[in-house]
């Protein structure tokens, strides 16, 4: 009896390792310097560590605040960590207004906020967008926050890097956040 029943938990054991080893090659694991969905794509720089990310996005999740859905943080644990953060809102509205609309929420968020150099630009493959520089606190508080933001139909996007005043320059942060295209948000996907 003892012998069919460890027969039994062996035979058990190797189909239940198959199962998983088809689970696992049907679905690898995502590169986590990658954000895909159904309208945009976003690599961060190879010495970027993931944080946080959202599973499994969907329009219907989103708000009219802006939400991260993915943070990946440079040089962590050092005095110049840079943080790299996507967030979404819903916006149906024209994405010539969208730049307007995110200055508006991050003067109510912060009051002492100053954006400047609001530079009309192209993502990779075109698409309209705006870099934005918001400088924010004071004193050793103080930080930079370099955005581009662009909206795409059904939401609003920003992908910014935040960093102390002073240890990137708009150069260097245009170069963080390069590695990203978009495109108007399929009406099909959810």
């Amino acid at each position: 009896m003892k012998r069919l029943l460890l027969t039994f938990v062996v035979l058990l054991a190797m189909s239940g390792g198959r199962v998983l080893a088809q689970t696992a090659a049907a679905s690898p694991t995502p590169d986590p310097r990658v954000y895909t969905d159904a309208a945009m794509n976003f690599t961060a720089p190879a010495n970027a560590i993931l944080v946080g990310r959202v599973i499994s996005f969907s329009l219907d999740s989103l708000n009219s605040d802006l939400q991260p859905v993915a943070t990946w943080v440079i040089r962590p644990g050092q005095e110049d960590a840079r943080t790299v953060q996507l967030q979404m809102e819903s916006y149906t509205g024209s994405p010539s207004q969208w730049e307007a609309q995110f200055e508006s929420q991050t003067h109510s968020s912060d009051s002492s906020s100053l954006i400047r150099n609001k530079t009309p630009m192209t993502l990779l493959n075109g698409m309209p967008a705006t870099f934005v520089e918001v400088a924010y606190g004071s004193g050793f508080d103080a930080r930079k926050e370099y955005a581009v933001v662009w909206a795409d139909g059904q939401r609003g996007v920003v992908l910014e890097e935040t960093t102390r005043i002073g240890d990137t320059s708009s150069e260097q942060a245009k170069e963080v956040l390069k590695q990203v295209t978009a495109v108007a948000y399929p009406t099909y996907q959810p």
